[in-house]
């Protein structure tokens, strides 16, 4: 019956993507406390590992609440899952102290930046009377030096190192580091991606996306599902780290498992990242692919240069971020293509007598 139940709720609520998102996170988070309370591992003594096994025997409903109390966390946590994402993306806004750890966090990615930008110009150059038997070692220090310039050059592609994709859209985003290293992916992500056509990706997504081609949405689709659960298992390892120190009080082998449980946060942080990365690919092609559907859907006429193109989009995006814009003010020069009537359809001027000869 429980079963039965949570197949419902979970299709209900969004099927595997509830099931993975919501209610996996909840169940290793509740499983692992109520495991290290039922065995005992916060007494101090001895911790019967076979009590799980002897309680869950005994006691089936306990199985049957901890079910339903996980389906009842997912669901109660589903709201917050865009929060969660977006508090490991470093936006901490509107707290004092959650702004001065964000200052200095996103300083310090500031410096790596900067060092990482210098590192990948770091050349070997050739000295004058070189020896025939320094040439291998020079070689080597070459190689050694191209693989730490190639991988500072592949850091930097990893922050948003431009300026805002319309410039003076946004005066109080000028700078546009993240406090985290995964905010910082996916902010280049999308500044990048609509950049090179003069789009912001925030401002005009809610008109592209209707516009992506299935495969597209789907492979999009699935990258965030990644990222969303990627990120709340990151979380729910940390708070299993906090929920374990205890432990290390026992100064035994039960003393590691929060080191085990803080690995699987970085662990489950760093896939968020990988994943972010891919995301990159994709956003990149939808504004690719599908831009023009876009303005097809808008009925706007399509530019026929990259350079119309650019300031098209530029007085798209700066009129689509702006709530009392107009468009007869901020539109100058943007042309409307309406699309053709379908055939057979009602005719445009008034219908004529017809010829009464058959």
């Amino acid at each position: 019956m429980l079963s039965g139940l949570s197949q419902a709720a979970g299709k209900a609520l969004g099927g595997a993507r509830f099931t993975l998102v919501s209610v996996l996170p909840a169940a290793v988070l509740t499983g692992y406390v109520t495991a290290l309370i039922m065995t005992g591992a916060y007494s101090g003594g001895g911790i019967h590992v076979s009590r799980l096994a002897d309680d869950a025997k005994d006691h089936p409903e306990w199985l049957a609440f901890a079910a339903f109390a996980c389906l009842l966390v997912g669901l109660l946590l589903r709201p917050f899952q865009v929060a969660l994402v977006q508090m490991l993306e470093g936006y901490w806004q509107g707290r004092a102290l959650p702004e001065a750890a964000g200052a200095l966090a996103t300083e310090r990615h500031r410096r790596r930046l900067h060092t990482a930008e210098v590192v990948s110009r770091l050349r070997v150059l050739d000295r004058p009377g070189t020896k025939f038997t320094d040439v291998v070692p020079l070689a080597r220090r070459r190689r050694r030096a191209a693989r730490i310039a190639a991988r500072a050059d592949r850091l930097v592609l990893r922050y948003p190192t431009g300026p805002h994709p319309v410039p003076h859209a946004n005066d109080g985003d000028r700078d546009r580091l993240m406090p985290t290293m995964l905010g910082n992916i996916l902010r280049e992500a999308e500044d990048e991606s609509g950049r090179r056509y003069g789009l912001d990706l925030p401002t005009v997504s809610h008109r592209l996306s209707p516009q992506l081609s299935p495969s597209l949405t789907t492979a999009i689709n699935q990258q965030l599902d990644l990222l969303d659960t990627t990120c709340a298992l990151s979380v729910c390892f940390g708070l299993a780290t906090l929920a374990g120190t205890p432990l290390v009080g026992r100064l035994d082998a039960w003393s590691l498992a929060p080191v085990v449980t803080a690995l699987l946060s970085i662990a489950a942080y760093r896939g968020a990242m990988q994943v972010a990365t891919g995301h990159r690919q994709l956003l990149a092609a939808a504004f690719d692919l599908h831009r023009f559907d876009m303005l097809t859907a808008l009925h706007l006429k399509p530019p026929d240069t990259p350079e119309e193109e650019h300031e098209q989009n530029t007085k798209l995006t700066r009129f689509f971020a702006s709530p009392e814009a107009l468009a007869k003010e901020d539109l100058l020069g943007v042309v409307y293509k309406h699309p053709d009537p379908a055939p057979g359809g009602p005719a445009s001027g008034p219908s004529g007598q017809g010829d009464d000869s058959a």
